[in-house]
């Protein structure tokens, strides 16, 4: 079953610093988390992300799961090193801490599996899994499908997301039963005057005209 975790806010641990490693921490990116990466060294892709804020580093020589004394507040571990025995002793210590944890070259033991992702400017994400049968093939069917993804979505798309998100939080205090905010929400996506602003990329005008419809309607 894929669950989108709520992590924003969260601290999540990310112990190796190869390619899977950096996938996972791009995966995150999006998420709002606390990022922090466990690792003797760094590649280039994570250098530069931890030199321009985005995520902390804690550099170690990864031995066992005892390195995650070093840490509070953790929601969850990724143990994406090159090593298999000790990705199972990092999962096993980090299980007895109470933390989800998860081992990239071996599902069996993780609390979940991490699909391959496509991430579409940090407002759609499309999971593909396999259940953790093959993570080949997940990232495999990833590469044909965004694609596809990336021509069917459209900029005026994920602006319509970003002028519902806006959207809510002003509905709130002027509608008070949930179908109305409901039907509000989806006269603005129908709308064809919305929709021709938006194709324009002028998302604040399109705000301004929802929001005349919703001080009218109140």
């Amino acid at each position: 079953m894929i669950v989108d975790l709520n992590l924003r806010g969260k601290r999540v641990l990310v112990v190796g610093a190869g390619h899977e490693a950096e996938r996972k921490v791009e995966a995150l990116l999006s998420q709002g988390c606390e990022i922090v990466v466990v690792a003797q060294d760094l590649g280039e892709r994570l250098e530069a992300l931890w030199q321009g804020g985005k995520i902390k580093v804690k550099k170690v020589v990864v031995k066992s799961g005892g390195f995650l004394d070093y840490f509070d507040r953790l929601t969850v571990v990724m143990a994406v090193t090159d090593d298999r025995e000790i990705n199972r002793k990092i999962v096993e210590a980090a299980r007895k801490r109470g933390i989800y944890t998860y081992a990239a070259d071996d599902p069996a033991i993780s609390d979940f599996s991490h699909p391959a992702v496509i991430n579409l400017h940090d407002k759609v994400q499309i999971a593909i899994s396999t259940g953790g049968m093959s993570p080949l093939m997940a990232r495999t069917l990833r590469e044909k499908a965004e694609k596809v993804f990336t021509e069917m979505i459209r900029k005026e798309d994920l602006l319509q997301i970003e002028l519902q998100d806006r959207l809510r939080g002003e509905i709130k205090g002027l509608l008070q039963r949930p179908e109305e905010r409901k039907e509000f929400l989806v006269r603005v996506l129908r709308s064809a005057e919305i929709r021709g602003l938006l194709s324009e990329n002028r998302l604040d005008e399109a705000e301004r005209c929802a929001l005349g419809w919703l001080k009218n309607s109140a």
